[in-house]
């Protein structure tokens, strides 16, 4: 797709604001709610959205197993009382099922050591259980996640008498076991999480294997050979940040420390505040407040927020005007504009193959050259047309069919973070109006940091 970009009237403010280089920082912050659970360890947590809220189930302390089924609600937990309760567990796993709108819980151990191989679902109020006529059979200790592309959960491996490495799915009524080409070595204790970026479940390391790195695209795994990786570990835990298409992973034997992986490679992060060391920890990525919770294995009960310091969002107000095709054009974009990356926004619909122009500057109350926003273009030409962005700097790009993508990049710079940018679609239309152009509405970039 071409772009052929002319940048006008540049001011030291706009220029200083587009350009340098620092790194973004994640954050991880201790809550403290009213109430807790007990302090769990080797429990399973999830986020369900149809209520908003995080679920966590089962879990053991001082040697007693739990059936409690505890609610996150964004700010307290609360205990829930199903009327149906699954048996105690712990080195169970849970995963939400997106697409049928219910939490999936498999396998574990329960109070009197024994290995399950139960299926259960979590309806927002109710545990309900499954009676498949096929199963993985018994196991423990392993990861379970959705997958998209197929519109499963798909398990993969755990421990059982001796580790599997064999790949199932569950479709909400039965389980079907995948056969795969290749497949991670058998382990315990792994993770996987979605990968938005490869569009494929990653698998992490687990019990005595080394740092390897592997993703199923619903067909066949393939290890993956990043330029670096954490060390190898095991009893960990890794959750999809949707808003950031990044895996978040923490927890293991050892040091503490903070990974992410990009769809690349794996990142380490330095956040000011780490929480202790621990092992048999669950993380739930909150959809909503956009943010990683952890709950437990430490000595008290410990509830922990891991987010971005300033976040990223794209809005759109006010309205263009109407050209020869009948409709202003509008501004959309499916992404958000990150430091370190390059912003996409799309301006349509305007004539085929026509110049479309983004102005842009830091408000969209206040012109340098015209005063208080929004002006009215009637003047120049262009009768219902409104400025309503300050017009600092002016991108021209030749649209593609009747669409035109604006590209900004913008730099790997802390200064950008939490700061704001207002820009306005514009676009040659000979036959609209005297001026010979029309104008879309505004955007507002808010720049965060990944």
């Amino acid at each position: 797709m071409p772009h052929h970009h002319v940048a006008t009237r540049l001011t030291p403010a706009i220029t200083a604001l587009l350009a340098s280089t620092l790194v973004a920082q994640t954050e991880w912050t201790q809550l403290t709610p009213s109430n807790t659970p007990v302090a769990f360890t080797a429990h399973a947590m999830a986020y369900y959205l149809p209520t908003d809220t995080t679920v966590l189930f089962g879990g053991t302390i001082g040697g007693v197993r739990y059936d409690q089924t505890w609610l996150w609600t964004g700010g307290d937990w609360t205990q829930a009382f199903p009327s149906t309760v699954p048996p105690a567990r712990v080195a169970h796993s849970m995963a939400y099922d997106e697409f049928r709108g219910r939490l999936v819980m498999y396998g574990g151990i329960d109070a009197n050591g024994g290995t399950l191989g139960d299926t259960w679902e979590w309806d927002g109020s109710d545990w309900l259980p499954m009676t498949p006529a096929n199963s993985p059979g018994p196991r423990r200790s392993h990861p379970l996640a959705f997958l998209p592309t197929r519109g499963t959960v798909i398990l993969w491996g755990g421990y059982f008498g001796a580790d599997f490495n064999d790949t199932w799915e569950w479709n909400g009524s039965d389980w079907t076991q995948i056969v795969t080409t290749n497949a991670p070595s058998p382990r315990r204790a792994s993770d996987m999480a979605y990968d938005p970026v490869n569009q494929g479940l990653l698998l992490f390391s687990g019990y005595q294997q080394t740092n390897d790195t592997w993703v199923f695209d619903g067909t066949d795994w393939t290890q993956l050979l990043p330029a670096t990786s954490p060390s190898a570990r095991y009893d960990h835990s890794m959750v999809t940040d949707r808003g950031r298409d990044r895996i978040v992973t923490f927890g293991g034997p050892g040091a503490a420390d903070q990974w992410e992986w990009d769809g690349t490679n794996w990142l380490q992060r330095t956040p000011a505040t780490l929480p202790s060391a621990r092992s048999d920890t669950y993380l739930a990525y909150d959809q909503v407040r956009e943010e990683v919770l952890m709950f437990g294995s430490s000595a008290v009960p410990e509830t922990w927020r891991y987010a971005v310091t300033n976040s990223a969002s794209f809005t759109t107000m006010g309205s263009g005007c109407p050209g020869t095709l009948g409709q202003a054009p509008v501004l959309s974009s499916t992404m958000r504009p990150w430091i370190d990356t390059t912003f996409a926004v799309d301006v349509g619909p305007v004539p085929a193959n026509t110049i479309v122009l983004m102005v842009y500057g830091l408000s969209d109350t206040v012109s340098s050259v015209f005063g208080a926003l929004p002006v009215s273009l009637a003047s120049l030409g262009m009768p219902g047309c409104t400025l309503q962005v300050d017009s600092v700097l002016v991108d021209a790009f030749v649209a593609v069919g009747i669409s035109g993508t604006w590209l900004r990049p913008l730099p790997d710079d802390a200064a950008l973070l939490g700061r704001q940018i207002f820009c306005q679609g514009a676009a040659l239309d000979l036959g609209a109006n005297a001026f010979g152009a029309i104008v879309a509405d505004h955007g507002v970039m808010t720049i965060g940091g990944k």
